[in-house]
């Protein structure tokens, strides 16, 4: 879920500085604070008397909790704590250095007061327009240059074909995964990353490969990735009984901050050359005119991603029947899944 943990000192030097701007000239930080898709802004009190934080959020409307006070001042000797939260922004009372840190090595964003800046969260609207057989650069890594740098902790990719094109010209699924997972994953991570794959499973098309075939080919590519972090991979073959079945139509690539938006396939390079004619849209949780309250922000469609895997990890825990799926854990396949583990369902 996406809140924004901030110290209070922070806040009261934001909401005073920004409020007093035309509202054209406020910073993407502030307006992002007053908009209604914000779940939550908790606060740490740094003085006992916050009569002054009331006063402004009912002037300037930004609805702030205190309940994690002790939390968000724990964070600098307990980074790790982070991670209960790993879609949140942290901007935090810290020294530069220290807010660096925690962001490369946790995989979230981390600020200090002095750079308060969340301009890499807001979107420039770049896309890669793909004609079939075309060549482009370095295929993913090419289409993905504008997510290079974006601090992550999780990923899931969706697509229900994505391991369905075994014909001459196809790009193979399990090498776009490779490629996709090259690309996004952070070089350095400090504990376990979380990769969630779903797809088709229709064992009763030759064109299709047996789920135990594909989980023993994706099982190489956590040591093709040369991490030196542990990567915590959860396969998932839904049938088209599958309750989440039509809520996983569109093909996405999920991460805590970002999304790709592909629409045809994902298995959408053979080497460098696009298998297909379509569009991959790569975006950050906002837009400026979703700040502007103008458009509806990126982070929506990331929401709606995640909350049909965590309806169907819930079904799934409480269900003993596992007929409509396949799931395998770290490349091992399980009778059935007791929950998706994947730490962007918190």
């Amino acid at each position: 879920m996406f809140n924004i943990f901030i110290a209070e000192s922070i806040l009261k030097q934001v909401i005073e500085t920004e409020g007093k701007k035309p509202e054209a000239s406020r910073s993407y930080l502030y307006k992002l604070m007053r908009m209604k898709l914000m779940k939550k802004v908790f606060v740490s009190a740094d003085t006992p008397d916050t009569i002054w934080a009331k006063t402004l959020e009912e002037q300037h409307k930004i609805k702030a909790d205190y309940s994690k006070s002790d939390y968000i001042r724990g964070i600098q000797n307990h980074p790790e704590t982070v991670l209960q939260n790993p879609s949140s922004i942290f901007i935090l009372d810290i020294p530069l250095t220290d807010a660096m840190n925690i962001q490369t090595l946790y995989g979230v964003v981390c600020l200090c007061g002095e750079n308060a800046n969340i301009n890499r969260l807001v979107d420039v609207n770049d896309e890669q327009t793909l004609g079939d057989q075309e060549p482009l650069g370095n295929g993913w890594s090419t289409v993905l240059k504008s997510l290079k740098g974006i601090p992550s902790n999780a990923l899931i990719l969706t697509d229900r074909y994505l391991f369905s094109g075994y014909y001459p010209k196809a790009g193979s699924g399990v090498d776009n995964v490779l490629s996709i997972l090259d690309t996004l994953l952070p070089e350095r991570f400090l504990g376990e990353y979380h990769v969630t794959i779903v797809f088709d499973n229709k064992n009763k098309n030759e064109k299709y490969v047996s789920f135990y075939d594909i989980v023993a080919q994706l099982s190489t590519i956590r040591q093709a990735l040369h991490r030196d972090y542990p990567i915590n991979m959860e396969i998932l073959g839904i049938t088209p009984d599958c309750e989440v079945y039509n809520d996983l139509h569109n093909r996405r690539i999920v991460s805590n901050y970002f999304i790709v938006k592909a629409e045809h396939k994902m298995a959408a390079f053979n080497k460098n050359i696009s298998t297909c004619e379509q569009t991959i849209t790569p975006q950050v949780l906002f837009t400026v005119d979703s700040l502007n309250k103008n458009s509806t922000p990126p982070l929506k469609a990331i929401d709606h991603v995640i909350a049909a895997i965590r309806k169907f990890s819930q079904i799934a825990a409480r269900s003993e029947d596992s007929s409509d799926y396949f799931y395998a854990l770290n490349c091992k396949r399980m009778d059935k899944c007791t929950g998706i583990k994947n730490r962007l369902l918190k």
